[in-house]
């Protein structure tokens, strides 16, 4: 059966793995090999432990180690407590039983106390935790632009915003879960080991009905290691894929939330394209791609669960079964048999650890992996070449800058150009010459660039494209971006006014989604306004007048000109009606581009 159109085929897993109707493991990248994931594992997560804000955490850690001690100290006493409130009743001993079930209420109410504290430190540990995490790569991935050349350089990695808000999160959480589970485990295990040995010792010539046989040292912790041991590696076989199918699930998952994001941000557009069809059609696939993934996620679930229930429930009768022929020999007391069962089954559980475990650490995996591909992506996007940026200069100045496309073909060869205060370079030319990429690649964002380029203090230039920037906030937020909130609403009413825009005035302190709510042509009129207050030395304008009429787009320019008289400006425009408005002109017509 045919894929319908537009649907993505999603390959069918085995067993051993995810397998395409070739036989070939597919998108090799997404899921790394143990080794691989081990070594990306201590690559997150030592940063953290190695810094100085790590102190406050070790502490937390150490708490978290004194209340596992706590829990492994309060099981080996109701291990005990199995034995003789057991013993009490199989001699009708009334004393003895109510001194028991005090007993029990004081080590549970102690058990409570203790697993409700462990809880809240392993809580704070992984907020504090994840708190640094999350600001650690927040500041990498805004740093140098990083945010923006993985989208020109690397298509794998998906949805960097999930990475970060919810791949941080899990992986914090399901350490921090997995670390401690496998401490109690060890600990639980040494403790019971040594308990279920001593329970074990070697019985000789033990008859129950026509059989008679003999028991060696230790008998009841091999069967619990034989048990665990063989139940471990089957749920590994059966939960093998389990790592890759939660990777593509997050990856789905990730994908249809963003193509929503998307339709509501461009909902004016597609609302008078008519495009419902197409964009519902785009919606199922992406949905189909969730569902599909999921289904074979919950079935390889079902298959794993199936398993390892049917181990635990065994495990519950399995010690009594193999203890009983003991006790009804006359050689245990029930309390003796009572104790075995609770200490096998904690030896079972803390061998079995890794059964249990498998779903978290399959999610695990696959947080780790796709932590591991963003890292590496963020590290690949740093280390291609850019023109030599740098603020050290009173005007700008352009030296041998070559631009290329991705492909690498030739955009702009050894350009060279020089400004000074006042200078007014408008850059002119047919479409698809590389005119808004020079802007780039002079703001240090288009890594497909060589050459050097010479401005004022970064805090002095400032960047204004055709579809301007409205950030979350209020509108007096909007207008003073990137700067800080203004003050003087006064003023800013004073300039809504000058543009046109003095309908705004009574909005100033209004939070909105002011990028839905203006149109274009107001938007480009808030544009200039920031270069009005946050006052810069250089201003590189792309096309910021192409949604407005003439006469506002002359009157604006003019309003630039008054009021940074001294300020460097270099547009990109098409209208011949911009040349009247520059005092020199950079034209890409030609193959060389000339400068007037």
């Amino acid at each position: 059966m045919k894929p319908a159109k537009g649907e993505r085929k999603i390959p069918v897993f085995s067993i051993f793995g995810a397998r395409n109707h070739d036989g070939n493991n597919p998108d090799k990248h997404e899921s790394l090999k143990l080794r691989e994931t081990v070594g990306a594992f201590f690559k997150i997560a030592m940063p953290y432990w190695r810094s100085k804000e790590s102190f406050a955490g070790r502490l937390q850690f150490i708490g978290i180690l004194l209340f596992t001690s706590g829990t492994i100290f309060l099981a080996k006493q109701f291990n005990d407590w199995y034995k003789e409130f057991w013993d009490n009743v199989q001699n009708y001993n009334m004393d003895g039983f109510y001194g028991g079930l005090y007993l029990f209420l004081f080590l549970a109410t102690l058990h409570v106390c203790n697993d409700v504290y462990k809880s809240y430190v392993i809580s704070a540990l992984s907020i504090r935790w994840r708190r640094w995490l999350t600001t650690h790569y927040t500041e990498r991935y805004l740093n140098e632009s990083t945010y923006y050349r993985l989208q020109l350089t690397d298509q794998k990695t998906d949805n960097p915003d999930q990475r970060i808000a919810e791949d941080l999160n899990s992986f914090v959480t399901l350490t921090i879960g997995i670390v401690v589970r496998m401490i109690t485990s060890t600990a639980m295990l040494v403790t019971f080991s040594i308990i279920l040995w001593g329970l074990s010792s070697r019985v000789e010539n033990v008859t129950v009905g026509d059989f008679t046989f003999s028991l060696p040292d230790g008998y009841l912790f091999y069967l619990a290691l034989i048990y665990a041991v063989c139940g471990t590696v089957i749920t590994f076989i059966i939960g093998k894929p389990l790592a890759l199918l939660h990777f593509r699930q997050q990856r789905f998952e990730a994908d249809y939330r963003y193509s929503l994001i998307r339709l509501r941000e461009n909902a004016e557009a597609v609302a008078l394209y008519k495009g419902e069809k197409e964009e519902s059609s785009r919606l199922n696939s992406y949905f189909g791609d969730v569902v599909k993934n999921y289904i074979y996620l919950i079935n390889r679930t079902k298959s794993l669960e199936f398993f390892t229930f049917g181990c635990d429930q065994l495990a519950v009768i399995f010690p009594i079964l193999v203890a009983s022929p003991l006790y009804f020999a006359k050689i245990i007391t029930i309390g003796s048999l009572m104790q075995i069962n609770s200490a096998f089954s904690r030896v079972y559980s803390s061998l079995s650890v890794i059964m249990s475990l498998f779903p978290e650490l399959a999610t695990w995996k696959a947080v780790i992996d796709r932590l591991a591909l963003f890292e590496k992506s963020m590290k690949k996007s740093l280390q291609l070449s850019k023109p030599d940026v740098r603020y050290e200069a009173e005007s700008v100045r352009i030296d041998n800058l070559s631009i290329t496309k991705p492909n690498g073909t030739a955009l702009i060869s050894n350009l060279n150009l020089q400004l000074k205060n006042g200078d007014r370079l408008l850059i002119k030319g047919p479409s698809g010459v590389g005119k808004s990429t020079l802007l780039r690649a002079v703001a240090g964002i288009w890594p497909y660039s060589s050459g050097s380029v010479t401005l004022p203090e970064s805090k002095k230039v400032l960047f204004l494209s055709q579809k301007p920037y409205m950030p979350m906030g209020t509108l007096a937020q909007t207008i003073c971006y990137p700067s800080a909130e203004f003050s003087d609403e006064k003023y800013l009413a004073s300039l809504l006014e000058k543009v046109g825009l003095e309908h705004l005035v009574p909005h100033l302190n209004t939070e909105d989604q002011w990028g839905l709510v203006l149109s274009l042509g107001e938007q480009q009129r808030i544009a200039f306004l920031r270069a009005i207050i946050n006052r810069p030395d250089v201003i590189f304008m792309d096309e910021v007048t192409s949604a407005m009429d003439e006469p506002n787009e002359s009157k604006l320019y003019a309003m630039l000109k008054d009021e940074l008289k001294d300020s460097i400006m270099i547009s990109v425009g098409h209208r011949s009606t911009l040349e009247n408005m520059h005092n020199r002109i950079l034209d890409f017509t030609d193959k060389n581009p000339s400068l007037k």
